[in-house]
This record gives C-alpha cells, sequence and structure tokens, in this order.
C-alpha cells in the first residue's frame, strides 16, 4: 500500500499528460497541448511539498487571468512581437502580484500564445481544465494523507519587489531580443523565461543549484526530443505514448536529483507542438537559451547582493 501511495502523484502525471496529447491528436488542435501543465504537475504533483505559495483557487484564477491575457495581446494588441513579449510579461507579473502568490508559471501561460500567435479560445480552455485536473488530483492526493495540505501567506508587494519585478522584465526583454528577430524562438522558450524570474528572485535557493536545474532542463529537451522523434516519427506510435515516455524520464531525473524543478517538464512537453523540422535543434537552442538566462539571473542576484551590502555599509553614516 506505501509503494502504491508513492507511485500514486507519478501515475496521475503520466495519466494527464497522456490525457492532454491524445486530446490534441484526436481533435487535431495542437492548441489543446499546454507545456506547463507537466512544470505544474511536478510543483504541484510529484514534490514532496508544493513549489509554490498559493491557493489552489488562486492559482487557477492566476494563471487563467494570464492566458486570457496572452491570448488578448495576440488578438487586440497590433505591435510586433520584440514589444509583445515584455508587455506579456508585464501582464503575468501583474496577474501574479495581484493574487499575492508567487505562482511564477504564470508568465508562461501568457508568453506562450504570443510566440505562437495563438487566437483560439481553446488554448484557454486546456490551461483552465487542465490546471483543474491537477489540483483535483493535489486534493486527492491530501484526503488520502499521500501529501501535506500547503500552507498560504499572502506576498505583500513591496518597493523591494516590484523594482526587482522591473529589473527581471527589463533584463528577460533584453535577451529576448536577438531571438525574435531571427526568429529563433525556442532560445527564449517560456519555460526559460519562468526559470529566469525563479533564480533571480529574492532570497531564490535555486540559484545555489543553477548546475542542477541546467542540467534537468537540458535532460527536458533531449528526452522531449527523442520520445517523439523514436516513438512516433520512426515507429508511428500515437504522440501520447511520446508524451508518457518524456515526462516518465523527468519525473525519474527530478526524483533521482532531490530537486522538484518545475520549468524542466514544460521543456519536456514543448517539442510535442513544435514542427518535425525544428526537432534536432531544439536541444541545442534550449541549452544555449538556459546558460543565458541562468547567467543573466546570477548577474542580477549578484548586483542585488552588492546593492544590499552598500546600503548596510551605509546606513550608520546617515
Amino acid at each position: 500500500m506505501n509503494r502504491f501511495k508513492k507511485m500514486l502523484p507519478a501515475f496521475f502525471s503520466l495519466a494527464l499528460a497522456a490525457g492532454m496529447v491524445t486530446a490534441s491528436e484526436l481533435l487535431h488542435d495542437k492548441e489543446i497541448i499546454f507545456p506547463e501543465i507537466t512544470a505544474i504537475t511536478i510543483g504541484a504533483l510529484a514534490a514532496p511539498k508544493q513549489s509554490w505559495n498559493a491557493l489552489k483557487l488562486r492559482l487557477l484564477l492566476t494563471i487563467t487571468a494570464a492566458a486570457v491575457s496572452g491570448v488578448g495581446l495576440v488578438v487586440f494588441i497590433p505591435l510586433a512581437l520584440v514589444f509583445k513579449i515584455p508587455l506579456a510579461m508585464l501582464c503575468a507579473i501583474t496577474c501574479v502580484t495581484i493574487s499575492g502568490t508567487d505562482f511564477l508559471p504564470t508568465i508562461s501561460a501568457c508568453v506562450l500564445p504570443v510566440l505562437l500567435e495563438t487566437r483560439s479560445p481553446v488554448y484557454i480552455g486546456t490551461v483552465v481544465v487542465m490546471t483543474s485536473l491537477i489540483l483535483l488530483a493535489q486534493l486527492l492526493l491530501e484526503k488520502l494523507g499521500i501529501r501535506d495540505k500547503s500552507t498560504f501567506t499572502p506576498v505583500k508587494p513591496d518597493r523591494q519587489l516590484l523594482m526587482l519585478r522591473i529589473r527581471q522584465i527589463i533584463a528577460a526583454s533584453l535577451i529576448c531580443i536577438m531571438p525574435v528577430m531571427t526568429n529563433e524562438i525556442f532560445f527564449i522558450a517560456p519555460p526559460l523565461i519562468v526559470t529566469f524570474f525563479e533564480m533571480s528572485k529574492s532570497q531564490s535557493k535555486l540559484m545555489e543549484h543553477s548546475y542542477k536545474a541546467a542540467l534537468l532542463i537540458i535532460i527536458g529537451a533531449v528526452s522531449g526530443v527523442l520520445s517523439r522523434f523514436v516513438f512516433t516519427e520512426k515507429f508511428g506510435l500515437p504522440l501520447a505514448v511520446s508524451a508518457m515516455a518524456a515526462t516518465a524520464v523527468i519525473l525519474v531525473s527530478v526524483s533521482r536529483t532531490k530537486m522538484y524543478f518545475p520549468p524542466c517538464g514544460a521543456i519536456a512537453t514543448l517539442p510535442f507542438i513544435i514542427s518535425e523540422g525544428a526537432l534536432l535543434k531544439f536541444p541545442f537552442e534550449i541549452t544555449v537559451g538556459a546558460l543565458v538566462f541562468v547567467a543573466f539571473a546570477y548577474a542580477l542576484s549578484k548586483e542585488r547582493r552588492i546593492a544590499i551590502k552598500v546600503k548596510r555599509r551605509l546606513r550608520p553614516q546617515n
């Protein structure tokens, strides 16, 4: 029974990934696949403790608002992509701030439809339905005593946090300029932007394990591409089989490393919405993009630490 309880979160994660991709195949609509779902399953189901400071309803409302904002930017804002991406990040961070959470996968939910020029409400419906299913699975695990109910402390947006968010958006926007201009958007895949925000936030422990985070991202990219290439493109098996294989690899990886890093799950699912011709270069672009975002996160956090030290030294003189 104990073994069954330990395996149940993984079973839910695999079932959700397979169900989402199966629905996409049956309905012939790639917009049903929302890669961040795999990230949320890692943070909400696989991790011993929920990765974010957020109540279930707030989490759902926050990511839904971000998805609506992302599609809305595509439909109603006639600007070039290089300007829409900063707006998408601003909208996402606004949703996170208003909700009082630190649920940063919201950024991916808003940026992805902008990058892919998604106009369909199907995308929004997928975000709502799949996130709701994850939260229901989480509730069931709590009822069964398999995981503890997460606590929530509202995040108050003080001046320091708001200034950090502004610097994060500016830095991430600068990184995005060249990939957008060259139309190589996987260098700035939305989960990589989430990684940057997670690493550069105040008192982030993730920076101490940046090499593990980068490794998990690379594993996610390679497993997603190989799973699709081998099982679907070569052997003709349903895409859902490939999705389950990639999800299984990333679940084993986060379990073995004891680092439940949600963005690597989204990276593993991204290959199922791209063209076959883009598969081979996907791991390379993700790897380079990850290294760039990690480097910028390190620079931003180091700058903040220096500023704090300077303030502390100057304080007694005032």
